[in-house]
């Protein structure tokens, strides 16, 4: 069969607030070609063309971010498709709907599946919402998706599945269980060849050498924080596969830095210090950075990751509060923060801190805290957002009636989606501003900065990412 993958069309100035819009001229002078805030391809739908292919049938992908929806009409007609599958988080399921409602009208035989982090929240709702999709899948879908195309192909029914529900003569059918691919090992890698790397890049502060590509090195979290909907059932994949995906890329796209997309890339202290020896072992001349909980490094591993090539490891501190952690079911203390941070920064690893304001019950005088926090760590940078309560999980259901709740299409990057009734709108809004200014801002800060500068590439990041922080 014909199938075309896509994310709902939606390009970034349509979300970007309108202090980043006023400032597009500028902003695309210092990206150059490329983005910069940074922008990655959809993963999940190369994930998935990498199975439709090898099981025989035709699959084109379009990433909506950089495609209008005459664009992804006029492809559906000229392939002449069969299936379309359409990946949705929260904040675009409405424009997903549309673009259902669009091909339904403009394609009746075709056939409209859909998945994403949205789906995997709502499961068979996706179904009673969206009335124009036939078909949505919940969960691993590279297995179940490629089942039911090749059963469509047969001109057989769906097949009974996990992660799978379907609009019936007689209703819908809908499977109660995620699908899970329980051997990641044995998973196919994405297509990278349709999009290719020349229209991505990460953001200014992601990465130090391009090319860049991201690697899945696992897929779940067993975490409980209550603002996560990462799936509980962690798989890791083996150090000798992950590298001979790395040696792959090197080998067919020239690939010098990998972030690795690990939800937490330190939880098996076993498998880092058997990837960071295999990785220098093989003299692989590779930069790259991963994500960490706090509560999961040690010296020894810390010293093998920054032989191996690490560079930056990202951290999710959240907030300065111990009593907002414990309410969010972090399972970290400050201390520990503290700890980590200071040992990264010795072993010669630069720290990426991310924070959250707008928590249930969060005060002002908490958020100030965060910001003393903040500027009291050495890290080397921070992000801040606001709290986004995804459908799916606990906070989702805490929040969701509560006036604040402002709406899914609030639930993007930049849009405040809901407000606690412990803060004013204006207090959280300044807590946003005031702490990214306040910690990139300081005179001994950027002095520090300056000298990481060795290239004139680490300059142009640094130009990039000023731009941006003093758009905040």
């Amino acid at each position: 069969m014909k199938v075309l993958l896509t994310t709902p069309p939606q390009p970034m100035s349509a979300i970007l607030p309108n202090r980043y819009q006023a400032f597009s001229g500028m902003l695309k002078a210092l990206g150059g070609q490329k983005p910069i805030l940074g922008l990655q391809p959809p993963y999940g739908l190369m994930y998935l063309a990498s199975y439709l292919q090898q099981a025989g049938h035709q699959a084109w992908i379009v990433d909506g971010l950089r495609a209008s929806q005459p664009e992804i009409l006029d492809r559906i007609a000229r392939e002449a498709v069969d299936i379309v599958g359409i990946s949705s988080v929260t904040w675009n399921w409405g424009e997903a709907m549309h673009l259902a409602r669009l091909i339904r009208q403009q394609f009746p035989h075709i056939r409209l599946a859909v998945g994403g982090a949205h789906v995997n929240a709502v499961r068979a709702k996706a179904l009673q919402e969206g009335l124009d999709f036939d078909y949505a899948f919940y969960g691993d879908a590279e297995e179940s998706f490629c089942r039911l195309v090749s059963a469509l192909a047969a001109g057989e029914p769906p097949p009974a599945m996990d992660g799978f529900a379907w609009r019936s003569a007689t209703g819908i059918l809908a499977s109660d269980q995620d699908a899970i691919l329980r051997d990641i090992d044995k998973m196919l890698l994405p297509d990278r060849e349709q999009l290719g790397f020349d229209a991505y890049r990460p953001s200014p502060q992601s990465y130090r050498r391009l090319p860049f590509a991201a690697v899945f090195g696992s897929r779940g979290c067993p975490g409980k924080c209550t603002f996560c909907h990462t799936d509980n059932r962690t798989r890791i994949r083996s150090p000798a596969n992950i590298v001979a995906e790395i040696e792959q890329l090197q080998r067919n796209y020239g690939i010098r830095e990998v972030l690795f997309y690990d939800d937490n890339f330190t939880l098996s202290r076993k498998r880092v210090l058997a990837l960071c020896n295999l990785i220098s072992e093989r003299r692989i001349d590779l930069s790259w950075a991963a994500s960490a909980r706090v509560d999961t490094i040690d010296e020894e591993m810390l010293r093998a990751m920054k032989k191996a090539g690490c560079w930056r490891l990202l951290l999710g501190i959240e907030t300065g509060s111990q009593r907002i952690l414990d309410r969010i079911k972090k399972g970290i203390t400050l201390e520990q923060v503290r700890k980590a941070v200071t040992m990264i920064r010795a072993a010669g690893i630069q720290t990426y801190g991310m924070f959250i304001f707008g928590f249930p019950t969060e005060t002002y005088a908490e958020g100030l805290e965060t910001i003393a926090f903040m500027k009291s760590l050495p890290l080397d940078f921070v992000n801040v957002c606001a709290l986004t309560p995804f459908p799916g999980t606990e906070i989702h259901q805490e929040v969701v009636w509560e006036p604040g709740f402002l709406g899914s299409d609030k639930m993007n990057m930049y849009d405040i989606s809901y407000l606690p009734a412990s803060l004013r709108a204006e207090e959280l809004e300044d807590l946003l501003r005031r702490s990214m200014r306040e910690f990139y801002l300081r005179a001994p800060y950027i002095l520090g900065q300056c000298r990481n500068i060795k290239s004139v590439s680490d300059l142009a990041r640094y130009v990039r990412g000023s731009a941006v922080i003093a758009l905040r």
